[in-house]
């Protein structure tokens, strides 16, 4: 879109991509570059050093950890895995989890959220039925995060239901023991919780993620992973990352501040509507129906203002007047903010009938 617009795309503010503006840190670009001295090497079939690493920081055992080429490696084994008749869905949602369970061949069913508070109401409702359920906590693109002790209620009342919690944005919620079911995966025999090391650490590149469960549903997974698919550098890369625990807790601790500021910025605009979050990006809506503004032709405004956003007219649930930024540096939500003003100044109401 840059080029065809004559843009530079180097000189672009991505906005559209909701990786930790501070990262990665420097314990983890030094250990890529010792991990490029074993590029000759094969790796190990399952990265039992990083699993080995993320057990010790979750204080479980590394029976109960599957590593993966990124998170995305297991939102498509897991349905693949188990025979899935019938699934339930927030949206919106992540885009691959709705691509995942159809390469199943599974039933979808579709519930609409876009706070906690009905995102919970939706599930207790819809989850009776289904056999597998794929939530993002925190949610994407929305940004909500349902509360630890209201989910793992929900999921001990539906045991036949096998509950994927992707928590892949779960390392900026500021109060994350809140939201977290890590710890609780391990004892019970229908959750399955993902994390990903991409976001925090800002190594979306190297693909790293990983799972925690119980011993068995770890096992059953383990059995249908391909092996060696992660790489020296990444494996290297992750057990860095596992190590920098002050570097994430500062980027998280600077981007809630941001984030809280950017919403207040995004309300003031006449017209727009943001959605408060508990992640490092947010959901905007534009409220006013009487401009000819989309978000598409937003993006395009955007882009000629040398910002990118996320123009979520395509995601399930929601329409042509939905967008998604991240949060970034103070400066950068600064010259966001002025943009959306901008760009929003070029608006012209629709005609009456």
């Amino acid at each position: 879109m840059a080029e065809r617009l004559g843009i530079d795309g180097g000189e672009l503010v991505d906005f559209s991509s909701n990786i930790n503006p501070y990262g990665p840190p420097e314990s983890v670009i030094a250990a890529v570059r010792r991990a490029v001295e074993a590029i000759s090497e094969y790796p190990e079939q399952q990265a039992e050093s990083f699993v080995a690493a993320a057990a010790d920081a979750l204080r479980v055992d590394p029976a109960n950890i599957v590593a993966s080429n990124g998170s995305i490696e297991l939102i498509y084994l897991i349905p693949q895995a188990w025979d899935v008749k019938r699934a339930l869905l927030l949206v919106p949602s992540f885009t691959e989890y709705e691509l995942a369970l159809k390469k199943t061949g599974a039933g979808i069913v579709y519930e609409k959220a876009l706070d906690a508070a009905t995102a919970l109401e939706r599930l207790e409702d819809a989850s009776r039925e289904a056999d597998m359920a794929i939530i993002g906590n925190p949610n994407n693109p929305c940004g909500y995060a349902i509360g630890r002790s209201d989910l793992l209620e929900l999921i001990d009342d539906r045991p036949s239901c096998l509950w994927v919690i992707d928590e892949a944005f779960v390392d900026f919620v500021e109060a994350r023991e809140q939201a977290s079911l890590a710890n609780d995966a391990v004892a019970r025999e229908n959750v399955v919780v993902l994390r990903s090391l991409t976001k925090m650490y800002g190594i979306a590149g190297l693909r790293l993620g990983y799972m925690i469960a119980s011993s068995g549903l770890a096992r059953k997974v383990r059995a249908d992973k391909h092996p060696w698919s992660v790489n020296n550098i990444a494996l290297e890369a992750g057990i860095a990352a596992l190590g920098a625990g002050d570097f994430a807790a500062s980027s998280a601790a600077s981007l809630a501040a941001e984030a809280r500021r950017l919403y207040l910025e995004i309300s003031g605009i006449a017209g727009l509507k943001a959605y408060e979050s508990s992640a490092n990006y947010m959901l905007v809506e534009i409220e006013d129906r009487t401009w000819s503004m989309t978000s598409a032709k937003l993006q395009v405004e955007m882009l000629r203002r040398g910002i990118a956003i996320r123009d979520c007219g395509s995601y399930t649930g929601l329409d042509e007047r939905y967008f998604r930024v991240a949060v970034k540096r103070p400066q950068d939500n600064d010259r966001l903010v002025a943009a959306l003003r901008d760009a929003l100044a070029v608006a012209k109401p629709l005609r009456a009938d």
